[in-house]
């Protein structure tokens, strides 16, 4: 679907969406450690809908209901092989390919649309007892054998969501492992899961994100959990209030251990006014600078980050587009295209985004590739454009905020 925004301005306050990274870890945790647990928050957003429909296909119970998920425990699958679609979530990809191969001698992880062509690398499980087949790293990938505990090495200079399901699964196999990370990407990702896992009572040694030390037989000591507001989708309408008013966000955690909390030190180097409040998060339009920004531990940022610098004064430098490659788009080349279009020069060096504040911001027909943050950072675009701004294929934003349109209206002045 098609979507065309007309100009508006931010005024009101939202509480944001359920964490679509906090859900899946919980539900891949419920999955391995076959406990009774109760997760609070809305269930809805694609990717948390794949890991669902993934946790079914292995066999198990929970019940659904409009702000809850509760698991019951129990699997009831006595198959040795299963087959999954990870549809278009690298992190379902990545993170269940370990936990089934706990419960499964034979695991095809599938997928569909951008996943297909995005990088897949899990031969480092041979080094816990797994034999992997894949054609050029990608996906389907079948995966053989029972996962075992003990030593490995991983490369993480990719994406650290293998190394995620790792930390999850090992806890729960009988022995102790040992995890030796290379050039880890993203630590704050990394840090997210240790903190989710230390909330339901399993514990990792952590030694500077280089090697960690997992003791086995552990079981989780929670029996509910509420899922946290997402930083991520958050920062589109903090950015939002940046650029064209004001905005009042509820429901985010301000201690979050979320990478995309960094957008509001992003917000105060370019100079807008960010007022922390016990229950929400406020920000003001003012005057707003040129700013430089490293988001290499904050990929998803990039594309909110270039909204922001579209509206400042002078030339902002964000560093990291190297890790923009294997992501639902090319993003750096989709944010230089898209942005082309509503006059903003992008310039991509090496592994920086070079982004030309205008005055001139226009409407125009624009595409999301795909990309449910390029299709948010266009949107909120139209509160500073001087006509419409079009969005072919607007709806991926269900991948993680299923009511991001629905919030725009409340917020539109």
């Amino acid at each position: 679907m098609n979507r065309i925004i007309c100009p508006f301005r931010y005024e009101g306050s939202v509480t944001i969406n359920s964490s679509k990274s906090y859900f899946q870890r919980a539900l891949a945790i419920s999955l391995i450690s076959e406990s009774k647990v109760q997760l609070f928050g809305n269930p809805y957003e694609n990717d948390i809908l794949t890991a669902l429909k993934i946790c079914e296909k292995a066999g198990l119970q929970f019940k659904k209901t409009k702000n809850s998920v509760e698991v019951d425990g129990k699997i009831n699958n006595s198959n040795k092989s299963i087959s999954v679609n990870s549809d278009e979530s690298g992190f379902c990809a990545r993170v269940f390919s370990v936990v089934l191969s706990k419960l499964y001698n034979d695991v095809t992880i599938n997928g569909f649309g951008s996943a297909v062509n995005r990088s897949f690398n899990f031969n480092c499980l041979f080094h816990l007892g797994l034999k992997i087949s894949s054609e050029d790293l990608s996906l389907p990938v079948n995966i053989t054998g029972k996962l075992q505990s003990g030593e490995i090495n991983i490369d993480v200079s990719d994406s650290s969501q293998l190394l995620s399901g790792l930390l999850i699964t090992l806890p729960f196999l009988s022995g102790d492992s040992i995890i030796h990370a290379k050039d880890l990407v993203s630590s704050p990702y990394v840090e997210m899961t240790i903190g989710i896992l230390k909330d339901f009572g399993v514990d990792i040694r952590n030694e500077s994100f280089k090697r960690f030390h997992i003791k086995g037989n552990q079981k989780i000591k929670l029996s509910k959990y509420i899922v946290e507001g997402d930083w991520s989708g958050a920062a589109f309408h903090l950015v939002g209030a940046a650029i064209s008013g004001e905005v009042k966000i509820h429901g985010l955690n301000q201690n979050s251990l979320q990478a995309d909390k960094a957008i509001l030190e992003a917000l105060v180097l370019c100079g807008a006014k960010v007022i922390i409040h016990e229950d929400f998060i406020q920000v003001k339009r003012l005057e707003l600078n040129s700013f430089s920004f490293d988001a290499t531990d904050c990929p998803d940022l990039f594309p909110v980050l270039a909204s922001l610098a579209s509206c400042c004064d002078g030339v902002s430098v964000i560093n990291g587009i190297s890790r923009l490659i294997n992501k639902e788009s090319n993003r750096a080349k989709s944010i230089k295209l898209e942005f082309a279009k509503i006059g903003v020069k992008v310039v991509l060096d090496r592994n920086h985004m070079y982004i030309h504040g205008s005055k001139m911001i226009k409407g125009a027909i624009t595409n999301s590739h795909n990309d449910h943050r390029i299709a948010m950072a266009l949107s909120i675009m139209a509160t500073v454009s001087k006509g419409p701004i079009e969005i072919i294929n607007s709806d991926v934003v269900a991948k993680s905020y299923t009511n991001f349109y629905k919030d725009l209206e409340v917020l539109a002045a």
